[in-house]
This record gives C-alpha cells, sequence and structure tokens, in this order.
C-alpha cells in the first residue's frame, strides 16, 4: 500500500517544492488510510502534514459523530486538525444548484482557505473507475474520459493507484478506525450506483479493471 502511494507521488510529482500537505479528513476508511500512510512516509519527503474537516450539516447526529471521531483522532496522534460547518442544503437552496455539487463547491473552498501547501484527497483508483463510467454515460469529452487527474494545481491524490480493497487491507492491517457514511450504502446518488451496481460486472468480465 505504501509502495503504492510512493510511486504515485513520485510518478507525478505530487510534492515537488511542497512543504506543508493538508489531508482532507472526512473520517471515513480512505481517508483515514490517506492520512497514516501521509504520516508513515513524510519524514521521507520532509513534510509536514495536517487536516480538515468540514460538517456539511447534511446527515445531522452522524455528521456530528463524523466531526468528533477525527477531532478525537487527530488528537490522539497529534495531528493539527482544521474543523468547519456549513449549512450546505441552505447554501444548495439559496444558489439553485444541487446538494452534491454545493458539498463540492464548499468543501474546496474550505481547503483553499485553511491549507497552506498541498491538499490531498482520498480519491483512489476505485473512485476514478466511476467518474469515468459518470462522465461517459453524461457524454464526456476525451479530458472527461481521462478521470480524476493525480494532481491539479495545489491538489495531490496519493491513493490515485490504489483500490478500496488495498484501503480496506491497510486499515485492517494497521488497526486504522474510521467511520461509514450510512448514504454511500443506498444507491440514491448516481455514483453509488455504478459503485454497487455497475464496477461489479465489469469486475467480474476483468478482476484488474479498477487498476487499468
Amino acid at each position: 500500500m505504501e509502495e503504492k502511494v510512493l510511486r504515485a507521488i513520485e510518478k507525478f510529482g505530487m510534492l515537488d517544492g511542497v512543504n506543508d500537505v493538508t489531508v482532507a479528513l472526512s473520517g471515513g476508511a480512505d481517508s483515514m488510510c490517506l492520512l497514516h500512510s501521509l504520516l508513515a512516509i513524510k519524514d521521507k519527503f520532509s513534510f509536514n502534514v495536517s487536516a480538515a474537516h468540514l460538517n456539511h450539516m447534511i446527515r445531522g447526529k452522524e455528521a456530528l459523530r463524523d466531526e468528533e471521531f477525527v477531532i478525537e483522532q487527530c488528537k490522539k496522534i497529534g495531528v493539527q486538525l482544521f474543523v468547519e460547518r456549513v449549512d450546505v442544503p441552505l447554501f444548495a437552496r439559496e444558489n439553485k444548484i444541487s446538494i452534491e455539487l454545493a458539498a463540492r463547491k464548499v468543501r474546496y473552498e474550505f481547503f483553499e482557505r485553511v491549507a497552506k501547501g498541498a491538499v490531498a484527497t482520498a480519491h483512489t483508483a476505485s473512485d476514478n473507475i466511476e467518474t469515468v463510467i459518470l462522465n461517459m454515460t453524461r457524454g464526456a469529452s476525451l479530458k472527461g474520459l481521462c478521470g480524476i487527474p493525480p494532481k491539479r494545481d495545489r491538489f495531490i491524490r496519493p491513493l490515485i493507484c490504489c483500490t478500496r480493497s488495498d484501503v480496506e487491507a491497510y486499515c485492517a492491517k494497521n488497526n486504522i478506525q474510521f467511520v461509514t457514511d450510512s448514504t454511500n450504502l443506498t444507491d440514491e446518488y448516481t455514483r453509488n450506483n455504478i459503485r454497487h451496481n455497475i464496477v461489479p460486472v465489469l469486475k467480474q468480465i476483468n478482476p484488474a479493471v479498477e487498476e487499468n
């Protein structure tokens, strides 16, 4: 797992000239895996690690649980954490946009505001295939079919070569705790539908489809 992270960082020059990395920390398995893997290799590249958590105020008590969880975990391992709350449903209504788009907008604005250097998001190869399929079904250009860029401006994706299975195995091996977003378990959102119903069929055809 850490070898895949190292290869991605070096291949795409994610940490060139970077002294500080802020992890976009939701508390889920992917972001907790990212935080711990970066802490494990930070001395090799001589960078500082912090984290940022935005409570979107969408899931009520569950969102508060996630916020409290990341605060507790970062205190335990001595990582500086930035936390804010934004009423995303209200923001979406006021700006007449979807909740998904509103959440992404306020989240990235938050990261831009609090991070000193690079911002590491926990997008994986599994997220990438979902994005490619989503873009393809919506009618994407060649750029859209390329999926999630490993590096865009100050945003880096060190887990982009790792699958969701890699993440789960790393968390289990290193006893890394995480929380589960209940909305990820339903097919209400298009991405979840792709994750639960389309990707498994593709993996039956080619088990290495995510890496490819």
